[in-house]
């Protein structure tokens, strides 16, 4: 089944929006939070040649529904695989799709082949260590000056900055399109917690790395944040099949940062 130009899967209290294109073995591209499916573009472009590839938008994001009521993370990307015939996958996520994928390989280990598990972010740290301690107040001052930002120049003056913290590796075209789809999404960037309504693992995936059974393979950025950077060491050190990889010149988007190293690093994963 190939649905490039998209479709829409009910799931309950709402729909998921979601992409197919390609031939070969399954990949589910799992988004950075505050982006889309469209983050993508550019991967698909070779992925699709060699996968079959299938991307879709979070609820809050792009074109599927907002959240009305509780519901699980993880079902929803069940629910995608579900709708495009997928049986089991390679799930590739970054940044906050690295932890939808991780919790996804914890809770149905039968359906995932591999998880990609790229810049994951999970925030705060159980039991941290002083580095991580802080790692974290780095991105609480981060958080800080983004909520200035909005409050003196809006919703692209935030993106703007938030892309710059966490991607200063994008060349110009990849800066601009990062901002505009942050913005796009402006609508989940500004749900607070207590508005949002997913769920994922409880406890979460972040204090069960050793229960992940599937294979893992880690990717981070030098130039990504301290915090995602210690965060990959420790799913590398306590998930029992795990592999670290550093894509030196990297940001928090490799795929964008750095694509060619990016696509070698997934070609050979995927082999």
């Amino acid at each position: 089944m190939s649905d490039a130009s998209g479709r829409f899967v009910d799931v309950p209290g709402g729909f998921l929006h979601c992409r197919t294109q390609g031939q070969g073995p399954d990949v589910v591209l799992c988004n950075p939070g505050g982006a889309d499916l469209r983050v993508w573009d550019s991967t698909l472009s070779w992925l699709a040649e060699i996968a079959r590839v299938t991307t879709f938008d979070y609820r809050d994001t792009g074109l599927s529904s907002p959240g009305t009521e509780p519901y699980s993370e993880l079902d929803d990307i069940a629910a995608v695989m579900d709708a495009a015939g997928i049986v089991s996958a390679v799930l590739v996520g970054v940044s906050d799709g690295a932890r939808r994928a991780l919790g996804f390989g914890q809770r149905y280990p039968d359906r995932v082949r591999r998880v990609v598990a790229s810049g994951g972010t999970f925030g705060d740290f159980p039991d941290p260590s002083p580095a991580e301690v802080a790692a974290r107040q780095e991105m609480r001052d981060h958080f800080a000056r983004r909520a200035q930002a909005r409050a003196s120049g809006g919703a692209y003056a935030e993106a703007a900055l938030d892309i710059d913290t966490w991607a200063p590796a994008l060349d110009t075209y990849h800066r601009r399109r990062m901002i505009g789809l942050t913005v796009a999404n402006d609508y989940l960037v500004t749900l607070a917690d207590d508005d949002y309504l997913g769920r994922e693992l409880e406890p979460p995936v972040k204090t069960r790395f050793r229960e992940i059974t599937v294979p893992v393979s880690v990717l981070v950025g030098g130039h990504d944040l301290a915090g995602t950077r210690l965060w990959a060491q420790r799913i590398a050190d306590e998930i029992p099949a795990a592999t670290l990889t550093v894509i030196a010149g990297a940001d928090h988007f490799p795929m964008l940062s750095t694509p060619d190293q990016f696509e070698r690093f997934l070609r050979d994963t995927l082999a």
